[in-house]
């Protein structure tokens, strides 16, 4: 199928959304309706009525939680930790490939345990320095940045990272679950909490709080889009900012 040919059938997938039947439902905001309304009639949507349903890019820092969440994540997250980060050699880079493939992937596993633990999906690596055991304190060792980024550069080459900013390398996705697993997560979670049968937008789904609510925008496009393609989801405009669960499919 040509780019064309399914710009087409995405188009009548659109056009074929009875509005009717979308009107009686309670669940249904006037602004989602006129949205769908407007791509049902190939009107015209101003950038500020779009700007409304389209997801919000979030950048979660261990400031933005809570002092006891942050306790209880620190507490899991230190207690993940390899007895090794307290050994003052870890914190420099060996020069023997054997050995320095050995460092990398010890520390690439920690980042990871990291971002998990902490919900973290982009990844500053100035931040990321200050924190420990990147910084250790009770030894007095810090990894330096070049260090940093061959870590970073240690999980791209197994394709669970990607640089943000591949010039200056100061800014990762760290992929520690792949994005088929957060759809299913995502559709889990639909089912589960009686949203199936409602209409969200992308900008409702990132307000849920949950792991997936805090992904990339362009990740969680992705996502939705493979709810899409699997056929238990459908956009119900042309710029794929609204979204319905197939709820009869799905049970």
């Amino acid at each position: 199928m040509s780019t064309l040919e399914k710009k087409k059938t995405e188009d009548e997938e659109v056009r074929d959304i009875d509005l009717k039947k979308l009107k009686k439902e309670k669940a249904v905001s006037k602004e989602k309706l006129k949205l769908i309304e407007a791509s049902l009639k190939g009107l015209e949507i101003t950038a500020e009525d779009l700007k409304a349903t389209m997801p919000v890019d979030k950048i979660i820092l261990k400031e933005d939680m809570s002092k006891d969440q942050r306790a209880v994540l620190e507490l899991e997250f230190e207690d993940s930790l390899p007895k090794w980060v307290k050994a003052p050699w870890m914190y420099i880079k060996p020069k023997k490939e054997t050995d320095s493939e050995s460092w990398l992937q010890s520390w690439s596993a920690i980042v990871l345990d990291y971002s998990r633990i902490f919900v973290i999906h982009i990844i500053n690596i100035n931040d990321l320095r200050s924190e420990f055991p990147f910084n250790n304190k009770k030894i007095n060792k810090r990894l330096t940045i070049n260090q940093v980024r061959d870590i970073i550069d240690d999980l791209v080459k197994q394709n669970i990272a990607m640089w943000l900013d591949e010039n200056t390398k100061t800014r990762a996705r760290i992929y520690w679950k792949n994005n088929e697993e957060w759809a299913d997560e995502l559709l889990n979670f639909m089912i589960e909490t009686g949203r199936v049968v409602e209409i969200q937008s992308l900008y409702d789904i990132t307000q849920l709080e949950e792991k997936w609510s805090n992904l990339p925008a362009n990740d969680l496009i992705i996502v939705c889009e493979m709810l899409v393609e699997k056929k238990v989801a459908r956009w119900l405009n042309k710029e794929k900012t609204i979204i319905q669960f197939e709820a009869d499919k799905v049970f």
